[in-house]
C-alpha cells in the first residue's frame, strides 16, 4: 500500500477545501483512487481478503473496503477531489472509480454505518456517482448527503440527491438541501426533515474536526 510522505500530506490536507470550491478535477497522481487524508483511532482497510492497519496517506482502490470501529473515523480524499467521511462502526468499499476526458462514473457502497460524501464539482463531462447502501441507491451530482445505515437514512446536504429503495418504491425521491428520507428497508422513502440541530448533530458523527 503506497503512502504519501508528510510534505505531499501537509499539501493534501490543505488542497482538500480548495478544490471544492473551484470544482476543478485533481491533475493525474497515478492510478490510485483515493488517498486517507485525516484518520484517528485504529480504522482498517480490507484488500484482496487481506486485512491491514490504515494510516494517513495510505492509497485506498477500487475492491478496496474501508472498516472503522467504535471510536475511529476516517477522512477519505477521492482522486477528482470529491470527500468521503466515514464514522464510527462503519465499512465502506469503493466498487468503482473511472475518471474519463468526457465522464467519470463512481459507485460506492455502504455496507454498514455512517457517512457523508461532498462531490466535486466536474466540468471535464458527464457525472455519473453513485452510493449503495443496503436498502437504498442515490444518485449524486456536484452535491453533498449523508445516511446512516442503521437509522436508515438519506439526507441531502446541499444540491439535490435522488434517492431510490431497492425494494417496494420505483420511482426515485428527489431532495434538496436540508431534506431527507427514510423507511427504504421497507420500500419507502418516507419524507424526513430534520432539525438544524439534529443536521449539525448528524454531521458530528462522521467528521474529524
Amino acid at each position: 500500500m503506497r503512502t504519501w510522505t508528510p510534505w505531499r500530506i501537509g499539501l493534501l490536507t490543505l488542497a482538500v477545501p480548495l478544490a471544492l470550491s473551484t470544482g476543478v478535477p485533481s491533475s493525474a497522481r497515478g492510478g490510485e483512487s483515493a488517498w486517507v487524508a485525516r484518520i484517528n483511532g485504529s480504522p482498517t482497510l480490507m484488500r484482496a481478503e487481506k486485512k491491514m492497519e490504515l494510516h494517513r496517506g495510505d492509497t485506498v482502490d477500487v475492491g478496496d473496503i474501508i472498516e472503522t470501529d467504535d471510536r475511529s473515523k476516517v477522512k477519505i480524499l477521492l482522486a477528482d477531489d470529491s470527500i468521503l467521511d466515514i464514522g464510527p462502526a462503519t465499512r465502506v468499499a469503493v466498487d468503482q472509480f473511472l475518471m474519463q476526458p468526457n465522464g467519470r462514473t463512481v459507485r460506492l457502497k455502504v455496507l454498514v454505518g455512517k457517512f457523508r460524501l461532498a462531490v466535486a464539482k466536474f466540468f471535464g463531462g458527464a457525472t455519473d456517482y453513485e452510493v449503495r447502501t443496503p436498502t437504498a441507491v442515490a444518485g449524486v451530482r456536484g452535491t453533498t448527503l449523508w445516511g446512516d445505515t442503521q437509522r436508515d437514512v438519506i439526507c441531502a446536504l446541499d444540491g439535490t440527491v435522488e434517492v431510490r429503495a431497492l425494494s417496494g418504491a420505483k420511482e426515485p425521491a428527489r431532495l434538496v438541501s436540508g431534506h431527507c428520507v427514510n423507511q427504504m428497508r421497507a420500500g419507502k422513502t418516507a419524507p424526513l426533515i430534520p432539525s438544524a440541530a439534529d443536521l449539525a448533530a448528524y454531521l458530528k458523527e462522521v467528521t474529524l474536526e
